[in-house]
């Protein structure tokens, strides 16, 4: 039995984020394939140290995984002086001989969480050590440890392209430094199309596309009555709080007063109260939120990568009304159930369109089925990841 060690950072035992959704299914991969895994993610900080026991008895409970390691990143701050000396100071020599000081790319990495890494290294053997976002390349920075595992770094996104908006944004140094990461792996794994472009023309090293994969919502038989005409999810971040200002702002008052729309997710937390929507910080559920509604909105004016709500309503064959943004790492950018425009008019157009035309919507939701199955399905992706397990 093939052994891996896997490496995510966030906590996957509350589903919140589309990152997570990936971490999860590649974990029920392994399962599925018999695939013996060590899960290694980081400690809870700060308020949420308390926690740690959700994420071990949420994967041991699951069966996703044999064993379930939390690291350490930072050490108690119980004297502050001693901190810095024993601590802090080490990690900034860490950082400035390691990492490019112009470079925009955050560095989370700590001295602390490299030792505790490279501890289970030291202890077992395994086959493969996948890790999550090149901020955390230097986990496999001393080679020997390895004893020949095949080293494999899940991308999750283009880092580069997040930080482009910085005032002193670098993008030579700042790119150069991402590839320089992703070159100390055996393999690279893109999450689109795009992203295995961009990478594959620059790394010495294997650049493979691995998609974000789900099960296919197969429709009830006797599907409820639809609750919501519009369903919009998202996180809390700048890139969402952004789009959907531009949404309430600029597409909301062209669109029918009497239209239900459901938010989903942290962007609430900043959105405040809003009348013409019903709004939901954290589901259960989401499946079936998505069961109760039509359509399905993106408006990302910014933002790299795979949209996940994207990817979730095509699983449900919902059509999606988006932006440019929103067709990012999509396969094909056309008859693929999704309604794109830039223009605030055309959006309301197209949703209006959806909802007024049931020959039209059937048609948009068989697309959005098709384009789901042939791209992001498990059993197409499984496929791929067997060529490397």
């Amino acid at each position: 039995m093939k052994k891996v060690l896997y490496f995510f950072p966030d906590d996957v035992a509350v589903q919140n984020a589309g990152n997570k959704t990936r971490a999860l299914e590649l974990l029920k991969y392994f399962k599925h394939r018999q695939i013996a895994v060590d899960f290694a993610s980081l400690q809870y900080e700060g308020p949420d140290r308390g926690c740690t026991n959700q994420t071990i008895d949420f994967v041991k409970d699951s069966v996703l995984a044999q064993n379930v390691y939390l690291l350490p990143r930072k050490p108690g701050k119980s004297n502050a002086l001693f901190y810095f000396l024993k601590y802090k100071l080490w990690d900034l020599f860490y950082y400035w001989f390691t990492f490019p000081l112009r470079s925009d790319i955050p560095t989370f990495m700590t001295l602390t969480l490299k030792r505790a890494f490279e501890e289970l290294l030291q202890k077992n053997q395994y086959d493969h050590v996948v890790i999550s976002y090149i901020y955390y390349a230097e986990l496999v920075g001393n080679k020997e440890l390895l004893k020949g595992a095949t080293t494999i770094i899940d991308t999750h996104d283009f880092i580069t392209a997040q930080f482009k908006y910085r005032k002193s944004f670098n993008l030579g140094i700042t790119f150069q430094d991402e590839i320089k990461r992703l070159d100390q792996f055996n393999e690279v794994w893109a999450i689109s199309g795009e992203e295995q472009y961009v990478f594959g023309q620059f790394c010495k090293t294997k650049v493979r596309l691995v998609p974000l994969m789900m099960e296919p919502k197969t429709p009830s038989a006797n599907p409820p009555e639809k609750k919501y005409d519009l369903i919009y999810v998202a996180s809390n971040n700048v890139h969402n709080e952004r789009s959907a200002k531009w949404f309430f702002d600029e597409v909301y008052p062209l669109l029918p007063k009497n239209i239900r729309i459901c938010m989903v997710g942290g962007i609430n937390k900043v959105l405040g109260d809003r009348e013409e929507a019903e709004q939901i910080v954290f589901a259960d559920d989401l499946d079936n939120l998505y069961t109760q509604s039509k359509i399905s909105l993106c408006p990302m004016l910014t933002g790299t990568g795979v949209k996940v709500k994207v990817v979730e309503a095509l699983a449900h064959a919902l059509p999606v009304v988006c932006t440019t943004r929103g067709v990012d790492g999509l396969p094909n950018k056309t008859l693929n159930g999704c309604l794109v425009t830039d223009d605030s008019a055309q959006f309301a157009h197209n949703i209006v369109a959806l909802l007024n035309d049931n020959d039209f919507y059937k048609r948009q939701s068989r697309l959005a089925e098709q384009a789901f199955s042939n791209g992001f399905s498990t059993e197409t992706v499984y496929t791929e990841l067997d060529k490397v397990f």
